[in-house]
């Protein structure tokens, strides 16, 4: 890693589960996802935390330009391309304990996003 990344992802390195050879392991792999036409907020969101949490190359289909540009500013050692090999990030059904009222899929778009990219980071810094 160069000085600047050290730096950026230094919470990172600190946590005693991911340290540096797990920042590194980020930094050299490639996920996609496919935004769904319908709703895709919770794919945005495990895209944005995908790229903030330093993965190197991210294959985001069925992005608008808007949508990429948005997404790359998060992270600056990210590629976000639309075309491209990469693990798939599974987005996790709605918890249980989820309430069911209509004004809450903002949160839960925030919820399943973040929780598929924190599991997939970790899956990745793990192996």
């Amino acid at each position: 890693m160069r000085d600047d990344q050290v730096r950026r992802y230094s919470r990172h390195i600190l946590l005693p589960d991911l340290g540096g050879l797990g920042q590194t392991a980020l930094l050299v792999s490639a996920a996609r996802l496919e935004l769904r036409e319908s709703s895709p907020e919770a794919e945005l969101v495990a895209a944005q935390y995908l790229v903030a949490g330093g993965v190197g190359t991210l294959v985001l289909r069925g992005a608008s330009e808007a949508q990429r540009a948005l997404i790359t500013s998060h992270g600056p050692d990210t590629s976000v391309t639309t075309d491209g090999v990469g693990q798939d990030v599974p987005l996790q059904p709605t918890p249980a304990w989820w309430p069911s009222a209509a004004g809450d899929a903002s949160a839960l778009a925030f919820w399943r996003g973040g929780i598929a990219a924190l599991r997939w980071m970790s899956s990745v810094a793990n192996t």
